[in-house]
Formats: structure tokens, sequence, C-alpha cells
């Protein structure tokens, strides 16, 4: 084929004019203010007729009223020039979409391969497209109005990013996300089943792009639906089943969408695009939480912190039900799922889910609407989120330790089933984990609470709820025999070494784990710790809490304080005595601090005050404790100033009751022959024996002398004649000096005897004790509680650990000057070993650790000698907060109530009206982050009945006791001694013969 001279030089003719005509630079930029991109992009190599035959419109595009024409002059030769096609394709897709004001247009015929509007004349009509192609035509791009998207380029947009980002709406996926368009699309189940009635579909992917094929396109698909069913075109959250359902709701049977709707919403999007979306709205703005801080107005930033964490996730409760497939109810697994497929979240909101997810703290939502009306299901419902925001979330510091400690510890079991688990546990401990036992402890722990709850609620207030909570759950109709039955069962876990030691480990991991899964909370806590720790504004709050009855307990709060302190400083990894003393001291009440220490406890006023009321052994626990609690808390060097004082005037109060009501039957016990009143020498020898092998310093004489075991066995011998014949009575010993026989025993010489002696019957006091209790003492048991007592013996003589401390380095230094050419004095190598011993305290340490393990349960004296370790050596550890040695110990080492009263049940009666309760918190302060699990829960048991109240009933008694009955039953706990409630016949229980309740 050829082509004729004439035929090219009228194509080049019309390629140079249509050159000149479009190269117009204020026609480009009016048409690209139309969105027209005025070129083809570099990589689409089509021709014109390719083109054209991919647009129908074009393709099929008639003459009418010169149109065809007229678009020829204002885009260029389209069936010739590539980019005047491509110019033409937009034009016309323009006058499609967009009518005469430029709002997208919605309808049926968009799409259908014509323009519509001419008559059959071939008039152009207008408002129709046929007339806005003809005004085009006639006027040029100005007439143009609106912006035409290009699917594959909108996330190029730069105003629309900026629009988006304003709302709150990511542009483009998270580093990390690799999920492909479709994976994208499968996790959201709005975007997956999304229709195109009305077009919704094609206008949302003008707006974000092709989201079918383009990840950060369908990444922005996905937050534009959630947006559009989230929020009312008010801004207003949205929640309810529509939120939840799984499509957009809103369209008509014909496909249109309605005002007002999902469907709505959506479709003004793809008219208007991200300017049209309400910005999601502030977690400090969601209903729940403002009422919260509305309410808790004092409230600090750690407590809010988990109040916010609550609002947002009763905010996304319905969206998360959707998007996991819930049924109705939420489980810890479609929170992490949910957040897990919704990279985009922001920071917080992703802290509240990582944090709710977790299933220590999913387990607080459990039940949070009714803990006494039904057991936890693993499934939280909307009405437990509102219930918990609204009294179960913390308002202060001390309700967020003890909240933060319950996460963790449920984290460390949430692997364990204890529905599986039963009496066995504690039967043979040795066959389960420590991972299990924790767990069990944790069941416990909780049925405790339960209890108390229960009580309080007044569930036991009639004998019809008594009887109905037996039936239902097989426990005793007495709460305060089910927690002491429920005490007894956690004090063999909390006994148990790989219980101890799994809690140990584990506890600070777990809160590292815990920060590490919201770190927003850790920075929250930690402001929590300046504002109210540090600045002793928890001390404030703490003492006006317990002054709201016109009593002062200024013990009470400080206790608070402390526990609380000890705890966030666990969470936070501090280790700083100094912080909390500097915190009681900015406090408003740390004169009436200080003016009680010294006016109470240094001066004995406090421990006399306790004798009246409680025998001897309770009252020195409790004085120890209150010691060590102000030791621990006030400025040292202000306590410091008083040790001499408080340590002579407790010596003194201590021995004026060491053997009050004590008899030489208690004597005879311990030491006779078969527990008669002759001595039982050869027993006394070997203990004697024993103790100068291994604390030979117990018996150090003020020479430098050790008292030789027939020394100290002929004083005993001499005190136990004269009890024996009468002319001493044991409970007149009001001072050890009295066990001095010769009346000097206390002199230059002879020290070490008065030691050994005086020890020797505080021993026989415990020692007897033991033979009365249900577990036989081992010889071990008995050497341990014999040293230790000749140990307390001589702190109590010698004045305390100090000048203790000072008269032995004095003897030691004594004999070693007449340590050469005297056959009878100690040899080099028995003196430096008497010197170790004495070093640091070591072997002092040692004793009362050993001593306390062997005495535990025992009570009476064995309470009195670990006071005074706390009053004498205590104080000084406490103050340097080292709590392993001092007053709050957890461990085998532990002072005053821990291993002494606090299990035994003699004591407990005691230490209740000695106001142990208030030391519960800083006992649980002791054992670290995890509370009362790693020490101090038996001493719960014994405080608990002081508790419970008779209130009005305030749930179903009948739903309480299968609540109740599915916490305890399955560990055969009842309340009921040797037996079960079926052994009490009809008559002894409530209502006897005449109740009609009692099965």
């Amino acid at each position: 084929m050829s082509v004729s001279v004439e035929n090219i030089s009228k194509n080049r003719t019309a390629e140079s004019n249509s050159q000149s005509q479009w190269s117009n630079s204020v026609d480009r930029a009016k048409a690209k203010d139309a969105g027209i991109e005025w070129e083809l992009p570099g990589d689409d190599k089509r021709s014109a007729q390719e083109i054209i035959d991919a647009s129908p419109v074009l393709k099929n595009l008639g003459n009418q009223s010169g149109v065809k024409d007229k678009l020829k002059e204002r885009v260029g030769d389209f069936e010739h020039d590539r980019d005047a096609a491509y110019r033409a394709v937009q034009v016309l897709d323009h006058v499609e979409l967009l009518n005469e004001d430029g709002v997208r247009i919605v309808n049926g015929n968009d799409g259908n391969g014509r323009v519509d509007g001419f008559t059959k004349g071939g008039d152009a009509k207008h408002g129709t497209e046929a007339g806005r192609l003809q005004d085009f035509g006639k006027y040029g791009w100005e007439n143009l109005k609106g912006e035409l998207k290009h699917v594959d380029s909108a996330g190029d947009s730069n105003a629309a990013r900026e629009q988006a980002e304003a709302t709150g709406i990511q542009w483009v996926r998270p580093e990390g996300d690799t999920r492909s368009a479709q994976d994208i699309i499968d996790d959201n189940p709005l975007l997956k089943n999304l229709g195109n009635q009305s077009g919704v579909k094609d206008m949302l992917k003008e707006q974000v792009g092709d989201f079918e094929n383009d990840p950060d396109a369908a990444f922005r698909a996905g937050q534009v639906m959630d947006r559009v069913v989230g929020y009312d075109e008010g801004g207003k959250p949205l929640t309810g089943k529509d939120v939840a359902d799984i499509r957009i709701n809103g369209f008509t049977k014909g496909g249109e969408a309605k005002h007002g709707t999902e469907a709505g919403r959506l479709q003004d999007f793809g008219k208007y695009g991200f300017s049209s979306l309400p910005k999601a709205q502030a977690s400090q703005d969601i209903a729940g939480y403002k009422t919260y801080v509305e309410t808790n107005k004092n409230a600090d930033e750690g407590s809010k912190q988990i109040a916010q964490y609550t609002a947002i996730l009763e905010q996304m409760y319905d969206s998360i039900r959707g998007k996991t497939g819930a049924d109705g109810t939420l489980t810890a697994q479609n929170i992490k799922d949910y957040k897990d497929s919704n990279p985009q979240l922001g920071g917080l909101e992703k802290d509240a889910l990582s944090f709710w997810s977790q299933p220590g703290a999913f387990k607080l939502l459990d039940t949070a609407s009714g803990n006494l009306a039904k057991s936890a299901d693993g499934k939280v419902s909307s009405g437990d989120l509102q219930a918990f925001l609204k009294s179960g979330a913390p308002v202060d510091a001390m309700t967020l330790s003890s909240l933060l400690s319950s996460v963790v510890s449920g984290n460390l079991t949430s692997n364990v089933d204890t529905s599986k688990l039963g009496k066995d546990v504690f039967e043979h401990p040795e066959h389960y984990t420590a991972e299990e036992k924790v767990a069990v402890l944790l069941d416990l722990q909780k049925s405790q609470k339960l209890v108390v709850d229960g009580a309080n609620a007044g569930m036991w207030g009639d004998d019809y709820g008594k009887v109905a909570i037996a039936n239902g759950s097989g426990a005793f109709w007495e709460p305060e025999k089910l927690l002491k039955d429920i005490g007894n069962h956690i004090a063999i876990l909390q006994n148990d070494p790989d219980t101890a030691a799994f809690l140990q480990d584990s506890s600070a991991k777990g809160m590292k784990d815990l920060f590490e899964a919201s770190p927003g909370l850790k920075d929250a806590v930690s402001k929590t710790y300046e504002d109210e720790i540090k600045s002793g504004k928890a001390l404030d709050k703490a003492w006006e809490a317990n002054t709201k009855d016109g009593k002062t307990d200024q013990t009470a709060a400080l206790t608070q304080f402390y526990a609380t302190a000890q705890s966030f400083q666990g969470m936070l990894g501090i280790n700083n005595a100094a912080e909390i003393q500097a915190g009681v001291g900015k406090s408003s009440h740390s004169e009436a601090l200080k003016t009680y220490y010294k006016d109470s406890l240094a001066s004995g006023e406090r421990l006399r005050e306790l004798l009246k009321t409680n025998a001897p052994e309770a009252a020195a626990s409790a004085f120890s404790m209150e010691v060590a609690l102000y030791n621990a808390t006030l400025d040292p060097t202000f306590t410091g100033e008083f040790d001499k004082q408080l340590n002579d005037n407790f010596s003194m109060i201590s021995q004026e009751n060491l053997f009050k009501d004590a008899t030489f039957e208690d004597m005879q016990k311990a030491f006779g022959k078969d527990g008669g009143k002759d001595l039982d020498e050869d027993k006394v020898r070997k203990l004697i024996d024993q103790m100068r092998q291994e604390s030979p310093e117990l018996l150090l004489n003020k020479d430098g002398t050790v008292a030789t075991t027939d020394q100290v066995l002929s004083g005993f011998r001499g005190n136990w004649d004269m009890f024996r014949q009468g002319t001493k009575a044991l409970d007149k010993m009001d001072m050890l000096t009295k066990f001095d026989t010769g009346g000097d025993a206390k002199g230059a010489y002879g020290s070490g005897v008065l030691h050994g002696v005086s020890g020797l019957f505080m021993a026989g006091m415990t020692i007897a004790r033991g033979a009365q209790g249900s577990g036989k003492l081992t010889d071990r048991n008995i050497v341990d509680i014999t040293t230790g007592s000749v140990q307390a013996a001589t702190l109590f003589t010698e004045g305390g650990t100090k000048a203790y401390q000072v008269s032995m380095n004095e003897a030691i230094e004594k004999r070693e000057k007449t340590l050469t050419g005297n056959p009878d004095n100690l040899s080099q190598e028995q003196l430096d070993e008497l010197k170790d011993n004495i070093k640091d305290s070591k072997n002092a340490i040692a004793v009362s650790k050993q001593y306390e393990e062997a005495a535990k349960g025992l009570g009476g004296l064995a309470n009195i000698a670990a006071g005074a370790y706390g009053i004498f050596d205590g104080v000084n550890a406490i103050r340097r907060g080292d709590n392993l040695t001092g007053g709050f110990g957890v461990t085998a080492g532990s002072l005053g109530v821990l291993s002494g009263s606090a299990s035994a049940l003699e004591g407990t009666l005691g230490l209740l009206s000695a106001n142990l309760p208030r030391f519960i918190p800083a006992l649980a302060a002791a054992a670290g982050t995890l509370g009362f699990l790693a020490g101090g829960v038996a001493v719960l048991g014994a405080i608990i009945p002081g508790l419970v109240k008779e209130g009005q009933q305030q749930a179903k008694a009948d739903d309480f006791a299968q609540v109740l009955g599915d916490s305890i039953r399955r560990y055969a706990i009842d309340g009921v001694k040797d037996g079960t409630i079926d052994d009490i016949p009809i008559k002894d229980w409530p209502g006897g013969e005449d109740s009609t309740v009692a099965s």
C-alpha cells in the first residue's frame, strides 16, 4: 500500500497544529484540576486506536450536536494522537461520573458504554452526560467541575493522604505488615463481603486505590469500612448488632444506599472522599472513660490507664465480635486475633488489646458483672466491661498494684487447668509441678475473696441462705470456719519449697513481660510511682481513708502506703528503701508518725498497751511488726536516735512477760525424765554440747572464755530443783538475771552461763508446746529451738545486737591477749572459728532462720524470741530495705508473725485482737509483686473473721452456692473438720428439725 504525498502533508500539518494547540500551559493546569492526566504514563504503550477500543464510550461516541468534533478541538486528534485519546477517555469518564457541580454521580447508567442525554433529534439535554460533554466543547477545561479519580494513582494523591491522616486513617501499611491485598480483604469481613450496589465498590476504589490488587489500598479500604460502620455521619461512635454485622447495611432492595445508614455513609465517602469521614474518637473522650474520670477525680495515671484500656475495649467490643466471628461475647483469643489482624491500630489501642488479651487480665473481666452469681467461663460480655469500669477498675496506687499483681499471677499459671486437679494436690504435693500448685494457690486465694465478698453481701444472713449455700456448695454455713479450712490448705502449698521458688523466679519476669506487651502501661505505672509514692501523696490518701470513722489509725495508713510502695518498686525493678522513706518524709503526716514512734514505740508504751488485751507472744509479734514498719518508712537518722531506748524498753517489758502463765509442768514435758519431775540430764547435756559445738559464741563470757557444758548444766539443774521444790515459781521470773542462782552470773566471768541457762528455760516452753501439738518435734528441731532461744536470751540480757556485738568483740580481744601459755584457753583455731561466727552476724542470722523454721506454728515464747530478733537485729536491715532479714521477711528466716503465731491456731485470736489486719498489706508487699502468693496468705485466714459482716443479701444464695461450690468442692474444702456436712445431724443445721430447706 502506498501513501500519497498529499496525505502525508495533511497529517503533518494537523499534528503541528495539534501540538501548538495543546502546549497551552493554562489548559494543562485546568485539566489537572479536573483530574485529567495530560499524557499517557510512561509504561503505557498503547496506540490511539487501542485506547479507543478499550473505552466503549469513546468507541461508540457519535457526533450529535457536533460533540465529537468539539471534543477533538479540546483534547486533540484522539483518533491518531495517543495522548489525545488518553485525554478524551478521561473527559468522557468525567462527564459520565461527575455532575455539573463536580459531585460524584450515583446511578445505574455509568458504565453502560454510551453518552446518555441526547434527544431523538440529537440535541444534548442540560444536566445530562450529553449536556456536560457539549458544555466542555463550548467552554473548555474550566467547565469540568470536580476531580476525576484515577484508581491506579489514588495512592499518590498528597491531598487525599493529608485528609485521610487528619481523620486518623493510616495511608500505608506499617513496617512489618507483609500481608497481600487478598490477605487484608480476608481479615476484614466487611471488605470481603462488599458488593457494588450503587457503585459503592467502584467509588471506594476511586478514593483508596485498587484494593483488590494493591495491599496499601486494601489497608486504606479496610479502615474506611471500619469508620463508616463505627461512626454515624455526625461522628458519634456506634455500638450494637449493626457494628458487629459483617456486611454493609442500608441498601434498598433496588440497591440504593439509604441516607443515614452504613451504605449511605460509604456512598458519601465515594462522592466526597476522606473529608467526609469523621475523626476517630480519642480514647479520653470515650463515654465510659469520661464517667470513670469524673467519678474518680483523684485517680492516678496508672489506674486511669487501666480504665482507658477498658473503655477502648468496650468501644471496640462489637467490631471485634463481628470481625472475629465471636458469638455474642468475647474470648481472650478474639481480642488477640483482632489486634493481630489490624496493624493500623494506634499505640494506645494496641496496648489496651494486648493487656486485656492476657489470661491474667481477662480473668478480671470474666465475672466482673456478677462474681457472686456466676463462675468464670472464659467469656466477657459488654456488661462485664461496664461493671469493671464502674466498680472493678483501680482508683489509686494501692488498688492498681493489687490489680497488676493479679494479672501477673494469672499469666504465670494460665496453662494449668485446675478443673482437672483435686484434693490430691494437698495430700501429695510432691506429685505436682510448681506451676500446678501455684495455680491451685491462686484458686484458693480467689475462694477466700469470694467468701468474704459473699459474707459482706449477706449470703449467710438468714437460715435459708445458710442452708441453701450448704446444700449447693457442700460448705459449712459459718464462713469463718470455711475460711479457716481454705487457709489451712493454702498453708500446705505456701510452705512448699517448689511453689515458693517458682513464685520467686517467675514474678519479676512476669511483670517484665506484662510491660513489654503494653509499653505505655509501664510509663503510666512509673508516673504513678513518681506522683503518688515518691511524693508521699499515697500516704496522705491512705491516712484520709483510715480516718473516715473519726478515729485515726495511722499505723494502718502507713502499712498501706509501705505495702503499695514496695509493690511498685518490685514491679518497676527498683530496690531503694530511701525513696520510700523520703516519700513518707514529704507526707503532711510525717511529724505525727515520728511522734508515735518516739512516744509509743521507742518508749515501750505501745507494747504495754498490747499486753493489756493480748497474750505476751501476740503482743510481742504485733509490736515487732510495728517497729519494723516504722523503721522501714521513717528517716533512719531519726529512728536510729532511739535504738537504745527501744532495745532497753522492749527487753525489760518482754522479760517481764516471758514466763507469764508458765508452770514447772511445762518444763517437765520438755526436759523431765518421761515427762516427770526428775531432770533428764543426758538430754540437756547433749543439747548444750551440740550448741557449744555449733554456736560457741552464745556461751561466751566477758573474759573471752566459753562456758562449759558442766557450768551451764549445773546452773540449769540448780534452777530446776528450785522450781520443783516450789522455792521459785516460773511465772514469777520477770527478769532473766533471776536464773542466776549465784547472783553473779552476769558478772565478769559468768555471762555465758546466764545466756545458756535462761535460754534453755525459754526453749523448754516452746518444746513443751511442740510436745502437746499434733506434729512431733524432731531432734534437730529441738536443737534449733534451744540454740535460737539461747540467742534470744543473750540479746535480752545484753541489751540488743549492737551491745552484744561490742561485748563479744571485747571478750575476744581479752582472750587473744591471754592466749599464750594458758592450757585452759581456747586454741587459736577455735578462736578463729568463733570470730568467723560473729563476723557480720553470719551465724546469728543462720540460727534465727533455723529457730523460726523449727518453731513454726508453736507460738508462745517462740514469737517473743522472733520479735526480739526483729527489734534487736531487724531494724537496721529494714532501714536498708533488706526485707529478707528484716521484720517483713517471707523466707524461712522471716521474723515475727509470718513463722510464728500467724500459722498457729492458738495465736490467731490473739493476733486478731492485736490489730494484725493492719499489717496484711505490708506482708503482701514483702512477698513481691505477687502479693499474698509468696507470703502472708496464712495470715489472711487469721484476720478474715474480722472482715466478715452481715449485710443485705445482694444476690441469690442459690446462685452464690453454685459459684462457691465450683470454687472449693474439687479440693474437698468445706469447713468441716474430719468429715462433711452430710455427717452433721439435721437437728444441728440452721433451723433445726423445722427447717424446710435442709437436704
